[in-house]
């Protein structure tokens, strides 16, 4: 006998983790429905399986919900331009892949979900990072995904060629990096307009004390002594250990760059390793990891919190709310974590100790990395401003500046100018 939808959000909110009574359990879908496409829209991840089993869930949600499914994946830079097109537009897809400081720029675009995620969060408790991220304006805007462990990918064999020990400071690594590079394998970290170059400077940027914005998120701190003392490492950073190619890499660029067998050294999640393994590569046995590296004010992590947005204006906001719910069904969510290989890690502390990350010992040092991680626009939150300025790739800009001759004092006012009108321009 299919149940009402009232009686279904009653029992599914109370219990939705266990056997609770509804069609999600029951495979009955509400007497109710009528047959309506939800889709929903993300970046491709450089793990195909992933991809491949979100498709499934979807499918499985589907059949249950007597619904129609689409799930559409492009390159992670243009999601932020579909985003924007899609909320000035106000049509599109109904749940949509946002993260880091997207989750502010389109707050008022985007459905309230507590009535799904204070559940979630009581049954498998979210970390920090992804609360402060998409907790905006006293409501939960975007539902805790994943989020990526950005570590050091080596080429072991390189070191081994060059008697070097794998690098603790940002420091050691251009001192290893010059000499890689002196035997035709260099480091590599994007300066280019990619996704990758901001997360990493940001990184190195924190490591050496250096801010964008107050903790307030509003004071605008990138002219100071510690930039111009963050610029001037990474201008030494590029000339010692480093080749041109970066100053043209899309996010694929650190990949290409190792599994070439070029490569000595890059900043990347594990996608290297896991796709150089899922090819049986020959390169696999010679690829390394090693944790985050510290800066004279400390070790810090930039890392992207993903999410899943509902936007206002779809058609389907129940229908998106009850497909996160069937998506955080502890199995469902486990069985996406395992195809994700280890390349997506765990929102929630639930999961940190899936066997993904344990079986493997490449693989074992990731979920190390998350007390370390920061949200960007730390140590204020991600604010739009944030999202504005790297819509602009402002921070990578202002480097490309540096190491192409600008002077560091021309260069951070530049920076500072550009944040000054996105500020005053960016509700």
């Amino acid at each position: 006998m299919a149940i009402t939808r009232r009686r279904f959000l009653s029992t599914t909110g109370a219990a939705a983790g266990a056997a609770s009574m509804g069609w999600l359990a029951g495979g009955v879908a509400p007497a109710f429905a009528q047959r309506r496409t939800l889709t929903a829209l993300a970046l491709s991840l450089f793990v195909p399986s992933g991809d491949e089993r979100l498709t499934q869930i979807m499918q499985e949600f589907g059949k249950q919900a007597n619904c129609d499914v689409r799930f559409d994946t492009v390159k992670v830079t243009d999601v932020p331009i579909k985003l924007a097109a899609e909320a000035t537009a106000q049509a599109g897809h109904d749940l949509v892949n946002v993260w880091e400081a997207f989750g502010y720029l389109h707050r008022n675009n985007l459905a309230n979900i507590e009535d799904v995620i204070d559940d979630v969060g009581r049954r498998y408790e979210v970390y920090p990072g992804h609360k402060a991220t998409f907790h905006i304006d006293g409501h939960w805007k975007v539902a805790p995904w994943y989020w990526l462990s950005f570590v050091g990918t080596y080429n072991t064999k390189h070191f081994k060629a060059a008697n070097l020990q794998t690098p603790k400071t940002w420091d050691d690594l251009r001192k290893v990096g010059a000499e890689l590079k002196k035997r035709g394998a260099p480091v590599g970290i994007a300066i280019s307009n990619c996704t990758d170059s901001i997360l990493s400077w940001r990184t190195v940027m924190w490591c050496y004390g250096a801010k964008e914005v107050e903790a307030d998120g509003k004071t605008i701190a990138i002219n100071s002594p510690k930039t111009a003392e963050f610029l001037d490492y990474a201008k030494r950073l590029y000339s010692d250990a480093m080749t041109s190619e970066v100053l043209s890499w899309d996010d694929a660029g650190n990949n290409r760059l190792i599994l070439s067998g070029k490569g000595g050294w890059v900043h990347n999640p594990v996608s290297i390793y896991l796709a150089a393994k899922d090819k049986d590569m020959p390169i696999t046995g010679e690829l390394g990891h090693h944790e985050g590296l510290a800066g004279p004010a400390g070790r810090f992590a930039g890392t992207f919190h993903h999410g899943l947005g509902i936007w206002k204006f779809s058609k389907n906001v129940d229908l998106a709310k009850d497909f996160l719910r069937f998506l955080y069904q502890e199995d469902k969510f486990n069985s996406w974590i395992a195809a994700a290989k280890g390349f997506c890690m765990s929102p929630f502390k639930k999961f940190e100790g899936h066997e993904v990350w344990r079986k493997d010992p490449n693989l074992t040092l990731l979920p190390k990395e998350g007390p370390f991680t920061r949200p960007q626009g730390w140590p204020g939150p991600p604010t739009q401003y944030i999202a504005a300025m790297d819509s602009k790739y402002l921070l990578p800009n202002m480097i490309a500046k540096v190491v192409g001759g600008t002077p560091i004092k021309d260069a951070m006012t530049w920076m500072e100018g550009e944040m000054q009108k996105i500020f005053k321009e960016t509700l």
